[in-house]
């Protein structure tokens, strides 16, 4: 008798034991679940925001058109063009001959190719000042800086497709005229002479009184210069064809190094002979650099945000996965559990349908749970990443809500294949087996 009793307690005690083990596993799963979802949440609204960050930069306004441009680089050796009217003149003779080509409706060239040029900011004498900027360095030098040097050749606004917003633009005959002239950007004529009418102003470029005046003749619409996701900066448009004149006699510096720029119908590969072909006619010993289009050259100026989308979005779409797996197997595990139980209910007249709402209703639960627990964190690492972003803001409600419903979405069908599975459990099978 003694010994059947302590059986007995020994079999309670057991039972207990594997009972609370249970329930605490039954609560480490629910947990683990909960937070592969709060986690999938967090990533995939971090990929959501970059990748809409991605599709704002590529939409973005640079200031001209950049559809059907193709475009090289080229450098001209110094010591075979030490002077810069022959390099003009290189430069003149060069696209001279692109213009001819066939199939190029319009040819240019300048010292920055925008939108991801480096900054090249420079001192400039002013004849008439009004501005605030550099205001102090003006009292004492009679100089401000300029944030922005572009030499260019003819033709540059109507090639690069940059609207004219007041005066007009250069033409072949300012390179004969006896006077130097000069193009300024709207943020330009803002900073330096507000209120006043910027056409016909005079400015020297740099940076004595050697260097003679140059009047300007147009205010054309800022370009995006420092990346499409910054703002756009004074800017000073020179001339080059000016130079090939020696009676120029400025000793302002023109680059070694242009950027060709030819509107065209054709593909960089269809053009790359015949621009081979050019360049070596002009100089043999001159290679060609990068060419390509202008998509090309937006997409590298974005290239670092369009990376860091593609990685958070690919461990976004493992971290879903992980979740969805996650939910499916803690709900196939508790069906597992209480099989016997849903047995019992079918068998006394349960609607197949409750049943299978019941099991989605859990795994749901944990969803939401872990969807709160998840935009919580958002919140916190969106505004970490908030220098990231462009055109959209940390707690833009779109991405939220499709996040949340993807994630919701995803759980659902995760769920549903244990769910569907409960609800076709055989009673009469289940209670044999057990």
């Amino acid at each position: 008798m003694h010994t059947r009793l302590k059986g007995r307690v020994r079999a309670l005690l057991e039972g207990g034991a594997r009972g609370t083990t249970g329930t605490a596993h039954h609560f480490i799963r629910r947990g683990l679940v909960m937070g592969e979802v709060a986690f999938a949440v967090m990533l995939v609204t971090g990929a959501g925001l970059l990748v809409r960050t991605v599709s704002n930069l590529t939409t973005v306004d640079a200031g001209f058109d950049r559809s059907r441009l193709v475009t090289f680089s080229m450098t001209l050796p110094e010591g075979t063009y030490p002077q810069p009217s022959t390099r003009a003149q290189t430069y003149q003779r060069l696209l001279g001959e692109l213009r001819a080509v066939p199939g190029v409706q319009a040819g240019t060239a300048m010292s920055g190719l925008p939108p991801n040029r480096t900054n090249d900011s420079s001192n400039t004498w002013f004849a008439n000042y009004t501005g605030s900027a550099d205001a102090d360095f003006w009292r004492k030098s009679g100089m401000v800086t300029v944030d922005y040097y572009q030499f260019v050749m003819s033709n540059y606004f109507e090639t690069m497709g940059i609207p004219i917003v007041e005066g007009r633009s250069f033409q072949r005959t300012d390179a004969g005229s006896e006077g130097l002239v000069a193009v300024v950007n709207e943020t330009f004529a803002k900073t330096f002479w507000p209120g006043l009418n910027p056409i016909g102003q005079r400015l020297r470029h740099c940076c004595g009184d050697e260097d003679p005046w140059s009047r300007v003749i147009d205010v054309a619409k800022d370009v995006k210069q420092n990346g499409v996701d910054q703002k756009t900066w004074s800017e000073l448009y020179i001339l080059v064809e000016q130079y090939a004149d020696a009676r120029a006699r400025n000793t302002q510096y023109l680059p070694l190094t242009m950027n060709v720029v030819l509107r065209t119908t054709l593909p960089p590969t269809a053009l790359s002979p015949t621009i081979e072909r050019v360049v070596t006619d002009v100089d043999p010993t001159v290679p060609i650099v990068r060419l390509r289009n202008m998509d090309a050259v937006f997409a590298e100026s974005i290239s670092r945000p369009t990376l860091l989308a593609q990685l958070v979005g690919a461990f976004a779409g493992l971290a879903l996965l992980l979740a969805a797996i996650g939910t499916y197997g803690v709900l196939a595990y508790m069906v597992a559990e209480r099989r016997r139980e849903i047995g019992i209910r079918l068998a006394l007249g349960a609607d197949r349908s409750t049943v299978l709402a019941d099991v989605m209703k859990r795994g749901l639960q944990l969803t939401i749970v872990g969807i709160v627990i998840g935009l919580a964190g958002a919140f916190g690492l969106n505004r970490l990443m908030a220098s990231l972003l462009f055109g959209v803001q940390p707690t833009d409600p779109t991405t939220l809500v499709a996040v949340t419903l993807t994630i919701t979405l995803v759980a659902a069908v995760a769920c549903w294949l244990p769910a569907w599975r409960a609800s076709r459990l055989d009673p009469n099978a289940v209670l044999r087996a057990e």
